[in-house]
């Protein structure tokens, strides 16, 4: 890999060093003497750019890989500080409106609460029956009993799932038991992000009203609406051993399948570079048109905003899936919300996106040089990204989940034509919903692929040693992809004979 002709990647090292390092040392951060830094730093780099004339000067590459994690450091301090700022300064009473549909808990439910300030509350009340819960949109006054901010857990025990709920937006857990908190129901109309975040519930009983529920409703909610609540443990179990529990996540790969579908209808590969951009455009669209009827879940979002970076970057550097359109959405993503760095979604879809920009070509041409595999591209092609996005994962999953599936590929291999069949045909039972005959004939694809692909989860979950359990500290996952990059570099750089 060339490293003139990735500049971006250049700047975008130092800038995520800089995030980490804030993370590392905040209680040392100020957030006035990191701006000043910067600033200071910014004019060094253009007065260096004026008096060399070059981008390749050594120095004006060292300062502005300076200003890059300067940069870095300062975003995510004041993402930081303003979470740890926003916490009430009277914690006998908070006040947000409900943005998700209570989750129940063992001994209570939990309700998602947003503030003036754009922070959360995530608050705990007693249990209730189902139909005296609010409503989303719904206004809660609290008086806690409990009330913990998120950022000082004083017991390591919870520490934890403390830092997962702050890096999230949460400022604070709360408890408040029966009589210590009420409902002001929204009479009136609700806003448009209110009404969008009702908008699954609306799709679920469209669903259900038309014969797709039971455990194959609940796979073609997750895959299509992003609908997760109903799906049963023992299915989550089976596709996690099964290493393809990325299926069931409405986010990067559906959004990925949805693209490739719409490229395909929209003809690109027929159209000239100077008309792909508007293409590129169209697509962009038609995704964000997508994430608001399904209610723009966070997951979807982060993911069709990723897509939508790349297809327009995509316009400026022709290529299908540069290393730079990979960093410029990486770099765009991370200064609208910092914190997406601790998310584990986040850092598998880059993995995986950056791991096949690197290396995906690279093992189809060379495979596609061989008389006898020319024929099978497209084989080749699928292989290939399963097996990349695979090996550069499974570190990740390991350190975050404490067990690797050893049976991963197959199940990617077997269950990804179903998946293509799913998302096509959901896509056509909307079009003719109006039309019962179409629609009824779908309905029962619909029900039969995800029923198949339950079957296949659960077949190779169950094959003994399917999954493997491995807990590998940082030091190790750092490791293992230091090997994975040393592999990428010999194989990219050197020339193999098949």
């Amino acid at each position: 890999m060339n490293w003139q002709n990735h500049s971006l990647i250049r700047l975008i090292i130092p800038f995520t060093l800089g995030m980490i390092g804030a993370n590392l040392f905040m209680p040392y951060m100020n957030l006035v003497v990191l701006f000043i830094l910067c600033c200071a730093f910014l004019a060094l780099s253009f007065f260096l750019l004026n008096t060399s004339k070059t981008f390749k000067d050594w120095k004006f590459g060292m300062t502005a890989s300076t200003f890059a994690f300067l940069v870095g450091m300062t975003l995510y301090t004041g993402k930081h500080q303003r979470i740890a700022n926003s916490i009430p300064q009277d914690t006998t009473f908070c006040q947000g409106i409900l943005t998700e549909a209570p989750t129940k808990k063992p001994n209570s439910w939990a309700l998602n609460l947003q503030q003036e300030n754009g922070t959360h509350i995530l608050l705990y009340i007693s249990p209730l029956q189902r139909e005296h819960l609010p409503s989303i949109g719904d206004t809660i006054l609290a008086s806690p009993a409990h009330f913990n901010p998120t950022h000082t857990c004083p017991n390591d025990s919870f520490k934890t799932y403390h830092n997962y709920l702050f890096n999230n937006g949460v400022c604070a857990t709360a408890y408040a038991p029966q009589g210590r908190w009420l409902i002001k129901p929204c009479h009136t109309h609700q806003d448009f992000l209110t009404s969008l975040r009702n908008m699954q519930g609306t799709l679920h009983t469209i669903y259900d009203d038309h014969g797709i529920n039971g455990e194959a409703g609940t796979i073609i909610e997750a895959m299509t609406i992003g609908q997760k609540t109903n799906l049963s443990k023992e299915t989550r179990t089976a596709y996690a051993h099964a290493g393809v529990s990325h299926v069931l996540a409405l986010s990067g790969f559906h959004v990925g399948i949805i693209v490739l579908m719409l490229q395909f209808f929209s003809l690109k590969h027929m159209l000239s570079l100077r008309w792909r951009w508007i293409s590129n455009l169209v697509i962009a669209v038609a995704l964000w048109c997508y994430a608001l009827l399904t209610g723009l879940s966070p997951s979807l979002v982060r993911a069709t905003l990723m897509c939508t970076i790349l297809l327009l970057s995509q316009s400026t550097f022709r290529n299908d899936l540069s290393l730079n359109s990979c960093a410029l959405a990486f770099f765009i993503m991370l200064c609208i919300n910092p914190f997406y760095l601790h998310d584990i979604g986040f850092q598998l879809s880059f993995i995986a996106v950056g791991s096949i920009g690197i290396l995906g070509k690279k093992l189809i041409t060379l495979a596609s040089f061989h008389n006898n595999l020319a024929h099978y591209a497209w084989l080749i092609t699928i292989i290939a990204i399963s097996l990349i996005s695979t090996l550069f994962t499974a570190p990740l999953v390991a350190y975050h989940f404490g067990h690797v599936s050893t049976l991963a590929l197959l199940s990617n291999l077997l269950l990804f034509p179903f998946v293509y069949l799913l998302m096509f045909a959901s896509i056509l039972w909307w079009a003719f919903l109006w039309c019962p005959p179409i629609s009824d004939l779908l309905t029962t694809l619909l029900n039969w692929t995800a029923t198949t692909m339950n079957t296949i989860s659960e077949t190779i979950a169950s094959i003994p040693f399917s999954t493997m359990e491995w807990h590998p500290n940082l030091a190790t996952t750092l490791l293992c992809y230091a090997i994975l990059l040393t592999l990428t570099y010999f194989i990219t750089h050197k020339k193999i004979a098949l």
